[in-house]
């Protein structure tokens, strides 16, 4: 009996301890948006020249970013595919489709996929379709973490 409150008075302890982390977490990224603000070095510019290059660099940017993002899917699809086919278990497979929904979202995030389909920004679905895929994702690991 002693054990069993023991053991569930630590586990209250860890989940007080992971509620203060993730509450800082949150903080902290928020944090970094503002800060990342403050230092952005277009928030003066005035001319046309000068915001179509900076346009023009966020867009190799952020091709290059959803380029890594998605080799890192690719490379998790192969490892959690390699996985789940060996183990057979539903956590294995929710990971393997969360990390695959990742891989949509890095497809459908990316400008050049704008460019190449002649809708550049985000405007319309192509703004919907990356969001909805992180979505469908946080949902997919929210679901096998509550198991």
């Amino acid at each position: 009996m002693a054990k069993e409150k023991e053991a569930k008075k630590e586990k209250n302890n860890y989940s007080f301890k992971a509620a203060g982390f993730t509450l800082l977490a949150v903080v902290l990224c928020i944090g970094i948006f503002f800060v990342a603000d403050a230092l952005a070095p277009f928030k003066g510019l005035e001319s046309r020249r000068e915001l179509e290059a900076v346009k023009q660099s966020s867009l190799y940017i952020m091709s290059s970013i959803s380029s890594i993002m998605l080799l890192i899917s690719a490379y998790l699809v192969f490892i959690y595919l390699k996985d789940y086919l060996e183990l057979r278990s539903r956590f294995t497979l929710g990971i393997l489709l969360a990390v695959i929904s990742f891989m949509l979202f890095a497809i459908s995030s990316n400008p050049l996929l704008h460019v190449m389909f002649g809708i550049f920004g985000k405007q319309g679905l192509f703004a919907i379709i990356p969001m909805a895929f992180a979505t469908i994702s946080l949902g997919i690991l929210a679901w096998v973490s509550s198991k």
